[in-house]
């Protein structure tokens, strides 16, 4: 007789996602060494804060990865173990760069440390349902996007906005996925048919409506900027990364999720999510600007529609990049 042995699961996928992205990105940290003359030490440690990032972003997703962080994720001093992991990439950048500011690294912990104080010292009692905890996150997380206050934290060599994105993404899967786990957050890395047909199905749909209703509000116009396919497609991933995963991972994997349950019912959840996604635009110029607040509101609705569907929110998150990537190649206004 024997006895089947339960396989673990490899972290080559994991490693090979990593080195396949720091390969998609090297075309554009070269051009930023051409153009700003880095000495290859500052270089080095801005990719190497860079690549922290998206590790941190890619790991909660995958389970091999996911399981490891979390032996190092463990004890009463979890949120301690989070912050200190969250801190690390910006230690890592300023060793080449000696771009050290106190300010900027308070601001890092400003950002990160009420989120996971909050969940630590008061764990959340029904795990599935929005509670005070969430909402206060929620709040606090808010504005923090909504008014770009991360910007000004990585200045060398220009601004690097992205790595603030991507230090919240971080800061989102980490909370969720370890300090406060949430139930079906959906924060797989899963390109299974279902979660790629969902992804392509909603496509479809919103633009069969939102193509011909952003040309009768004026918000959109045809004006194609068609660069390349590998444009087009290093674009995407740009916006898939520093911009859709954020966002999904918050109006999805958290606010849709919790408020479905809340509710009991997936489509006040699902609408109630997408109203507020919707209203998160409305400060765009000209403000108040009601006609991105309209069309992102139905945006909003088809991602929520990619999350339930293709049970991941990768689907939403792929279908959100294919939007803002195919709105900014053909339709923005001039």
């Amino acid at each position: 007789m024997s006895i089947a042995t339960v396989r673990r699961p490899s972290v080559w996928p994991f490693t090979g996602v990593i080195a396949g992205l720091a390969a998609a990105f090297l075309p554009v940290a070269a051009g930023y060494l051409k153009r700003y003359s880095l000495p290859l030490s500052s270089a080095a440690a801005i990719y190497g804060c860079f690549l922290l990032l998206l590790i941190y972003l890619i790991a909660p997703a995958m389970a091999a990865a996911r399981g490891l962080l979390g032996k190092v994720i463990v004890g009463q001093y979890k949120a301690a173990i989070v912050l200190a992991l969250l801190i690390l990439p910006y230690v890592l950048y300023v060793a080449g760069t000696a771009d050290f500011r106190w300010q900027a690294l308070v601001r890092l912990v400003a950002m990160a440390a009420p989120v996971l104080l909050v969940y630590s010292v008061f764990p959340v009692r029904d795990a599935a349902k929005f509670n005070w905890q969430d909402a206060w996150v929620a709040i606090w997380l808010v504005p923090i996007v909504l008014f770009h206050l991360f910007k000004g934290i990585w200045n060398v060599p220009a601004n690097l906005d992205f790595m603030a994105r991507l230090f919240l993404v971080s800061l989102g899967a980490l909370s969720w996925t370890y300090i406060r786990p949430l139930p079906d957050l959906g924060y797989r890395l899963d390109f299974s048919r279902r979660a790629l047909f969902a992804a392509a199905q909603n496509f479809i749909f919103f633009a069969a409506i939102s193509i011909p209703l952003g040309l009768v509000l004026g918000f959109t116009s045809w004006n194609p900027r068609w660069h390349g396919l590998a444009d087009f497609l290093l674009r995407y991933l740009e916006i898939l990364l520093f911009v859709a995963v954020l966002e999904e991972l918050f109006f999805r994997g958290f606010l849709q999720n919790l408020l479905e349950k809340s509710l009991r019912s997936w489509w006040r959840g699902q609408l109630l999510a997408s109203c507020i996604f919707g209203l998160f635009h409305i400060l765009h110029a000209p403000f108040p600007n009601w006609r991105y607040v309209v069309l992102a509101s139905i945006a909003g609705w088809f991602y929520g529609s990619a999350y339930r569907s293709g049970g991941t929110l990768l689907s939403s998150a792929l279908l959100h990049a294919m939007v803002d990537t195919v709105w900014r190649t053909f339709f923005t206004k001039s």
